[in-house]
């Protein structure tokens, strides 16, 4: 794990600053000891956002299938019982927008299913992502840091025939084509919602949940982006299969 270039110095400048001095400190300062233990806090929630290692990334990757292998009705995950929804007429729109094969997502299947509300419009090889990656990452660490399972998603955004990130110029979003899904809550089978706002910092057991699955797409997806990422994704989780690189399976991670 890394921290940042303030964190670091921060930590580097107190730990050369005598006990005597560091109490005396909190003695003549008034507010001292609540600034340390922000900044430290702080520096442990920086602490706790990893570089992302590509070779291991790219070992580690799960292929998604090629969406264009399948038409209307035949996408495997769908007859295998492991995602309920319904195939949809191809659609385009605006010259550039839509699908060859859509669907119309309600819920992820397995050993824990998961409800998506509201629905999602994902193409094939999202859908199936998205269920291997409930099954393999979310509900174990869901299990292992909250005692339960996760059985609703909030869909922030899936189809939306626009540009990266709301802009009106640049390269069309992977939500344009169905590529893409959004997550901004997750409820549990008790009942509560946690929500990506709210629950990613700290270092509780939510935030830690919250960060393990966002760590955990960076296998599935070749996008994740999240509130460690940049100042669009404060809120919400962003999955997509966008083709990074010259062979399409580098990872964008943050």
């Amino acid at each position: 794990m890394r921290f940042s270039w303030v964190c670091r110095k921060f930590i580097r400048d107190f730990e050369r600053v005598s006990v005597k001095q560091r109490v005396q400190n909190l003695y003549d300062k008034a507010g001292y000891g609540l600034f340390l233990a922000v900044m430290l806090g702080g520096c442990s929630v920086f602490d706790q956002i990893e570089d992302v290692d590509q070779a291991q990334l790219q070992a580690e990757a799960v292929p998604a299938p090629e969406s264009r292998k399948f038409d209307g009705a035949d996408c495997p995950i769908f007859f295998q019982g492991l995602a309920s929804g319904e195939a949809q007429e191809r659609f385009f729109e605006k010259g550039k927008c839509g699908n060859e094969a859509p669907y119309h997502v309600f819920a992820l299947g397995g050993d824990y299913p998961v409800q998506l509300g509201p629905e999602a419009k994902l193409n094939c090889a999202m859908t199936t992502q998205l269920q291997r990656y409930f099954a393999d990452v979310v509900q174990p660490q869901a299990l292992r840091h909250l005692g339960q399972s996760v059985v609703k998603v909030r869909v922030a955004a899936s189809y939306a025939c626009r540009r990266r990130n709301g802009r009106r110029s640049g390269k069309f979003s992977e939500h344009a084509f169905m590529n893409a899904m959004d997550i901004s809550a997750l409820t549990l089978s008790d009942g509560r919602t946690l929500t990506v706002k709210r629950d990613w910092r700290g270092l509780g057991r939510d935030a830690r949940f919250m960060k393990a699955i966002n760590r955990g797409a960076c296998k599935y997806f070749t996008t994740v982006l999240g509130p460690g990422g940049d100042t669009y994704h404060q809120d919400h989780f962003h999955f997509d299969l966008a083709r990074h690189g010259r062979k399409g399976t580098y990872r964008v991670c943050k």
